[in-house]
């Protein structure tokens, strides 16, 4: 394995995938700004699977200048829907011990990160799910909606009730320490850093969608990580949007899903976050010094306005940063 140089300032690294959805990661990046938990403890990271233009970044930097923690940006070649590099190239980068993953796609209520960070401990892997809306309410959401978070209220009666069914089934597969039991959904979920490098992360050899969380879920419990619920403290809230092509109910006939029934049950997988931990990963970082960011009051902070710059790291550092006065 590479050896690895990383130079630590945050506790917690929010790591968020998105692919040509800017409107949506405005929104989800929007509700991360209104969590109760303080930001300069936190990194966000948002990996970007290839998306064309400058939106999306552009969504990244307005961010940066109202987060009040470090924020990263980097993206990748499109070829294909590579979800699981993504996420393990913002891992390579990340500065947390603790890592929260988020789909880009997704809004989360003001105590998401702190009800994250008060369940996740060694040994345990915690899975959150989200609430699906329509169509027409995703096209009422905006971020005066998501400040004052009154967008449950659009949850259909339906989404309210399956989801109830699911926390309940959840909270009894914890109590019975069934195995692959609660499922992990992969658009919100908790881990530590170390559990995750201890599996090498995402499988890469899952391209397109489905089955890529189960296979983690199932490299966890073969290295001793169980999975936990915490549906009955925090829910995500997806953004309604056409399914990916490569989508099917259940994984049917799929590529992925032949891969895994196929692929032997080790805990390491062979294409994992590995690769990118000797610092070859590019990113653009949104930063101010860490001491400026704890001098400032205890209330969340509102980040000054700034610039960032495209870093590729050199091979013997992996988490540098510049710095934004």
């Amino acid at each position: 394995m590479p050896a690895e140089i990383r130079m630590t300032s945050a506790d917690i690294s929010i790591v968020v995938t998105t692919f040509e959805r800017p409107g949506h990661l405005r929104n989800c990046l929007r509700s991360l700004e209104n969590q109760d938990f303080d930001a300069r403890r936190c990194e966000v990271i948002v990996a970007d699977d290839g998306s064309a233009g400058s939106e999306t970044e552009a969504c990244v930097a307005e961010f940066a200048q109202r987060w009040g923690g470090r924020t990263l940006f980097l993206t990748q070649a499109k070829a294909g829907f590579r979800l699981a590099m993504c996420r393990n190239k913002a891992a390579a980068v990340s500065q947390g011990p603790e890592l929260i993953f988020l789909d880009g796609d997704c809004i989360v209520p003001p105590q998401f990160v702190r009800s994250m960070v008060e369940g996740l401990q060694p040994g345990v892997v915690l899975a959150s799910d989200c609430y699906r809306l329509s169509e027409k309410a995703t096209q009422s959401i905006n971020g005066d909606r998501i400040d004052a978070w009154d967008v449950e209220k659009l949850i259909c009666q339906n989404e309210v009730k399956r989801l109830s069914r699911k926390t309940f089934r959840a909270r009894v597969y914890s109590l019975l320490s069934l195995p692959m039991r609660p499922r992990l959904t992969g658009c919100a979920f908790a881990c530590r850093r170390e559990d995750l490098l201890g599996i090498n992360g995402f499988d890469e050899n899952f391209v397109g969608w489905g089955f890529e969380d189960r296979d983690i879920q199932r490299r966890f419990l073969r290295n001793g990580i169980r999975t936990k619920t915490v549906l009955h403290r925090v829910k995500a809230i997806h953004l309604w949007h056409p399914f990916d092509p490569t989508f099917a109910r259940n994984g049917e006939g799929t590529a992925n899903r032949a891969y895994y029934e196929q692929s032997p049950v080790m805990p390491f997988c062979q294409h994992g976050m590995n690769q990118y931990l000797d610092g070859s990963v590019p990113y653009q970082t949104y930063d101010r010094p860490l001491s400026s960011r704890l001098a400032e009051p205890a209330a969340l902070p509102v980040a000054q306005a700034s610039s960032g710059t495209l870093i590729t790291p050199p091979s013997n550092a992996s988490a540098l940063s510049v710095s934004l006065g």
